[in-house]
């Protein structure tokens, strides 16, 4: 059963004595979690959309990609308290009050945070499942972590087969290049963001495998910064290619935010001119 989240403020969530704090950039970069009071990077209206999302699920089995300050792994495991949560984090620089909570006798066979790990890397992803779950399907996939479109598709090729029928797989940040202001449009995101592209190019194939192959995909829904995706009942194997399961006339999909092809106005031995 999913735990009433014990609100304190907006941005407080206080679980018989532990914290979770939500923050959004740019507040979110410099704070730090502690023992018993850890950071969050998700508004209210994230995590009530969240909950929304998966007041029906038996969530026992959870996948969360993406660790960052620590304090995604705190709020599923108090919210939902699953037999097996495990966590997928690049940055291999350990987070004390997280590496604390994790290792407290009630939670450490629970609980099991990988850092060092790029979600890009399906067979580390596969590894980590087969130890970890066995043949349990998840139940809950939550990816948070680069939101770069060729690494977040990579995660979704590893982990979405591996979700039961029913199950929910989550896409965060999704529409970043989409977004309004300098930093977003006139700085393309910053040099972390600047040259990939845009997330949203994951929205569009989720979208074509549930016209195309509503077995595998039953449903999207999503909303400005979130995708929720729940998987159908049909068997796919990890590391599918999603292309092989969508239609679009024989035609190639479209890249939101792909350089167009320069066409040839004129060309000679000596020079070309593109248009």
């Amino acid at each position: 059963m999913v735990r009433p989240i014990p609100w304190v403020s907006d941005s407080l969530i206080d679980f018989d004595g532990v914290q979770v704090e939500l923050c959004i950039p740019p507040a979110l970069y410099h704070r730090q979690s502690t023992d018993d009071h850890f950071i969050l990077g998700k508004s209210r209206s994230m995590v009530e959309a969240m909950m929304k999302v998966s007041e029906a699920l038996d969530v026992q089995a959870i996948v969360d990609v993406g660790v960052y300050k620590g304090g995604s792994v705190v709020f599923f495991n108090e919210v939902f308290r699953p037999e097996k949560l495990v966590a997928i984090e690049k940055n291999p620089t350990s987070i004390p009050a997280l590496a604390s909570y994790c290792n407290h006798p009630a939670r450490r066979d629970r609980l099991r945070v990988f850092l060092g790990v790029d979600q890009a890397n399906q067979r580390a992803l596969g590894r980590i499942c087969r130890r970890e779950f066995a043949d349990k399907p998840l139940d809950l996939v939550v990816d948070d972590a680069s939101h770069f479109f060729e690494e977040t598709r990579s995660t979704f090729r590893a982990l979405f087969p591996r979700l039961r029928p029913g199950g929910i797989y989550i896409v965060e940040d999704w529409a970043w290049a989409h977004w309004p202001g300098d930093h977003w449009q006139k700085e393309r995101g910053g040099e972390y963001f600047r040259g990939k592209l845009p997330l949203s190019n994951i929205l569009v194939e989720l979208m074509l495998l549930c016209a195309g192959s509503p077995e595998l995909v039953r449903n999207v829904t999503f909303n400005s910064a979130v995708v929720y995706v729940e998987r159908g009942d049909g068997a796919i194997e990890p590391g599918f290619e999603p292309s092989d399961h969508w239609f679009n006339r024989g035609d190639p999909v479209p890249r939101i935010g792909a350089a167009a092809a320069a066409s040839i106005v004129y060309s000679s031995p000596t020079f070309i001119i593109q248009g």
